[in-house]
Formats: structure tokens, sequence, C-alpha cells
């Protein structure tokens, strides 16, 4: 019965924002912003969850490509605000909306899926560990598990440190990761490897690479955002 005079006076002394545009809200996510999240609807790319014109298994932008993973998924176009909520999490520390957003969305893009075995967080390596003070990777890796009941895996882990990502091209960030991960024990079945945004998935390829050399029969990739 004092449960909603409690929540009054935590809204009062401890009001909740919106995750994208930082208004005052009553969940994590104003009206305006989550319906404005950037879905990626329609065809798309089997391999590699590209926006396609209709249903392929391999499009034109990732042919070419020698990926680790065997499809890669995403919910969401990584700007407005999908970047927002993306950058809440990551510089913010708003792990609310991991939950009640990211989580959600990211298990829906698994429907029709066989179960997985393990779901991996892409590692952060330690010196950015320390810095940043938890690895979004498995904050997000942790709710998407529980909403799918899979096991977390957190058996890999980054053995160097790499250069950010942001400004490098495709073939620099395919060398940046080379040989930056390894396993701590083998690991079986197929494992569902998570991260927070997709972009040329030269990150998510080297882990899942290192993943199947581990003894992974299949590594799938989901991130909740990906440059289109």
């Amino acid at each position: 019965m004092y449960k909603p005079y409690a929540d009054a006076l935590a809204d009062l002394f401890y009001p909740r924002r919106c995750a994208a545009c930082d208004r005052r809200v009553s969940d994590v996510l104003c009206r305006g912003c989550f319906e404005s999240l950037p879905l990626i609807e329609g065809p798309r790319c089997g391999r590699c969850g590209m926006p396609t014109a209709f249903e392929v298994y391999v499009c034109d932008a990732c042919a070419s490509e020698d990926f680790g993973f065997e499809s890669a998924r995403a919910p969401l176009m990584y700007e407005g605000t999908g970047k927002e909520i993306v950058h809440a999490l990551k510089y913010r520390g708003y792990r609310a909306v991991v939950e009640r957003v990211m989580a959600p969305l990211m298990a829906g893009m698994l429907d029709g899926e066989s179960r997985f075995d393990a779901v991996a967080p892409v590692p952060l390596h330690r010196s950015r560990l320390r810095k940043r003070g938890f690895n979004q990777a498995e904050v997000m890796a942790k709710a998407v598990a529980k909403e799918i009941n899979a096991p977390l895996s957190a058996r890999m882990e980054a053995v160097r440190k790499t250069r950010d990502q942001v400004k490098l091209t495709a073939p620099e960030r395919k060398a940046n990761v080379s040989g930056a991960f390894r396993t701590r024990e083998s690991v079986r079945g197929r494992i569902l490897l998570v991260d927070d945004v997709f972009t040329t998935g030269a990150t998510m390829s080297e882990c899942a690479k290192t993943l199947t050399q581990s003894g992974a029969a299949e590594v799938h990739a989901l991130s909740l955002c990906r440059t289109v």
C-alpha cells in the first residue's frame, strides 16, 4: 500500500529522465523518442543484416567479406534515438534502458531461431574496462540471455589493447582487431555474440573466429544498432 507513495517520492527527488532526450519521463524513453526509434524494417540480407530491396542470403555489401559469424542481426539503425540510447548506456551508465528497451528489441530479432547454447559479449580490454567501469556489451548480453533463457558465457577476453575503431577504414579495422581476442576455455554449440553497434563487422567477425577456433559449432552476431 505504500509503494505509490514511495514511487512518488522517488520521482520527486530522483526524477527519471528519457535516455535519449533527457526530458522528465515515467519510463526510460519519452513517447516521442520511443516512436522515433530507427527500426530496420523490411527485407534484409540473411548474412550481414543490411536492409535490401528483397530477401537475399548474401548481399552486394558482404559478398566479398570473410566473416567469422554465420549471420548478423540488429533491430535499429545507428542514428537518432538509436545512437542516443547507445551513448546513454556507454557513456552515462544508463542501465535501465537495457532491460526496458534494448534486450526486448534484440531478442525479437531471434524469432524462429533455434536455441543458443550460450550468449557471449564482445570483451573490453582491461585498460578500457578500468576507464569505463563496465563493459556495455556484457550488460546487454546478460539481459539478452535472460530474455531468451540461455546461459551467459564470459570465457572470451581481449588480450591486447586496440585503437578506437571509429575513424578507421574497413581494412584498418580488420588489422586493428586481428589476434586481439582469446578464450580461457573451450566452448561448444551455437553461440550468440552480442555487441552494441555493428559497423563493418570486423570486431564481431574476429570474436566469432576466436570462438569457432575454440570449439563453437556456429556463431551468430547480434547488436542493438548497425550503420546503414
